[in-house]
């Protein structure tokens, strides 16, 4: 599965920092609500994908998978489920190739998404332009040392889109989970 990129763009820094409040403050009704939204759905997707290792581990009682699981970051929860499940696919009597498919997409979904989500969080959210681009990360550039901007665009239909998509890729967790062994 291809993954589906954010719109970067670069900007170098002038001889000092500054960016423009005004387009901030037109957006930050319009963005702040989202923000929020898109962090709670995060944090769903992630309980989704706790529950899912902790039903791999022991699917009588969840208390061995949370204690393996709560000191992961989420990125370690990923591959933790992708390497509990794997095994489990590979004996499994039916469809191998279509549940490896699945394990994969769902994993890229996963990694995708925690992506994004440290994007959103970590932004310097007063950086937004007009066009949407958010500053994300500080870069030297090669050639010539000097400092720029990582910025990627982050759009309220790019937010919205994403918080559907984890309310999607929680249900194919769920039905991957429950369906590994038919």
């Amino acid at each position: 599965m291809r993954k589906k990129s954010i719109d970067i763009k670069y900007e170098e820094l002038d001889q000092y920092d500054w960016f423009d409040e005004e387009i901030m403050d037109q957006k930050e009704d319009q963005y702040a609500p989202l923000i929020g939204s898109f962090l709670m759905w995060f944090s769903n997707l992630e309980y989704c994908l706790d529950v899912a290792i902790a039903n791999l581990i022991n699917d009588s009682f969840h208390e061995r998978g949370y204690v393996i699981i709560k000191d992961l970051s989420v990125r370690a929860k990923i591959d933790l489920f992708k390497s509990l499940a794997h095994p489990m696919v590979f004996y499994s009597n039916k469809k191998k190739k279509l549940k490896i498919k699945q394990l994969n997409s769902i994993t890229i979904k996963l990694r995708n998404m925690s992506e994004l989500r440290n994007k959103i969080s970590h932004a310097k959210w007063y950086s937004l332009d007009k066009d949407g681009y958010v500053r994300c990360d500080i870069k030297t550039d090669k050639d010539n040392g000097l400092v720029k901007f990582k910025k990627y665009k982050i759009t309220p239909s790019i937010i919205k889109r994403n918080m559907r998509a984890m309310e999607k890729l929680c249900e194919q967790i769920d039905t991957f989970t429950e369906n590994i062994w038919n």
